[in-house]
């Protein structure tokens, strides 16, 4: 993740980190099964550690990688991703779940609480307010980034010389939080923690309609069976989300998914199958 971090902050283009982030994807991988294979083995005493750890300094780790994935169009990536931080973490993160929640539908409905505080769990509040409040409220999590940043690893690096390489600030999560739900950056886009180049080359890419993947992180099915809120209807006929028991409604293709709000985080539709 450093080389990607440091990378982005020297003006290399997204395009050519996205041709490295699988390649990165698959280090981490194969060290998570060197560290499972410890783990299972007489040495760990029955002890077994979190690959990806969500309530240490790791967390950054994660928020990197799911980032990254979803700014540089490999949401295919995500269920490996999230693999990662399911290793012996007993605790779901709601702003990571929140993240994956349109790419990977598959996995439980999101805590509303965050394993590192802050300043993560402040983006919990755009998840669930309103689409018009959205874009204030980002503007508010960029302000406040940097000091509600201070246990975070990362903080003040560029004050400690050789005790801690200082790779840039960027709040990556922000970006991602923007692209996911589809906020105007107008407003908060020249921030300085902003990485706006990523958000931008993220909206230049065909938008995902078609959720989910393979364990292996292969390509996606060709059946487009959810849609996110705020996207055309790929296909004419009955669909529910999860948000609201009472949903199945009836949509036209082409017709714009509507954002049932609440608590739940992101809208997802589901094709119905009884039609």
């Amino acid at each position: 993740m450093r080389y990607l971090h440091v990378q982005f902050s020297a003006g290399v283009h997204p395009a050519r980190l996205g041709d490295f982030l699988p390649e990165a994807v698959s280090y981490w991988l194969e060290f998570a099964s060197y560290d499972k294979a410890f783990d299972d083995s007489p040495a760990a005493m029955g002890r077994r550690v979190p690959h990806i750890d969500l309530h240490d300094t790791d967390y950054w780790n994660a928020i990197r990688l799911t980032s990254f994935a979803i700014l540089l169009g490999h949401t295919g990536l995500l269920p490996q991703i999230a693999a990662l931080w399911d290793y012996e973490n007993d605790d779901m993160d709601g702003l990571l779940e929140r993240l994956v929640a349109p790419f990977v539908p598959s996995r439980a409905a999101p805590p509303d609480t965050c394993t590192r505080h802050l300043p993560y769990f402040k983006l919990l509040k755009v998840f669930s307010a309103d689409a018009s409040q959205r874009p204030a409220l980002m503007a508010r999590y960029m302000d406040e980034w940097y000091t509600a940043s201070r246990r975070e690893p990362y903080y003040d690096s560029h004050t400690k010389g050789r005790d801690h390489s200082f790779l840039g600030y960027w709040s990556f999560e922000a970006a991602a939080v923007a692209y996911v739900l589809d906020i105007e950056d107008e407003s908060f886009r020249d921030h300085e923690f902003y990485p706006k180049d990523l958000a931008d080359f993220a909206r230049s890419l065909p938008r995902p309609v078609v959720l989910g993947g393979d364990s292996s992180g292969g390509a996606t099915t060709p059946e487009r069976l959810h849609c996110p809120a705020g996207l055309p209807c790929p296909r004419t006929g009955f669909w529910f989300s999860p948000a609201r028991p009472d949903s199945r409604r009836r949509f036209d293709a082409g017709e714009t998914m509507p954002d049932l709000g609440g608590d739940y985080g992101t809208t997802i539709w589901q094709w119905d199958e009884r039609q």
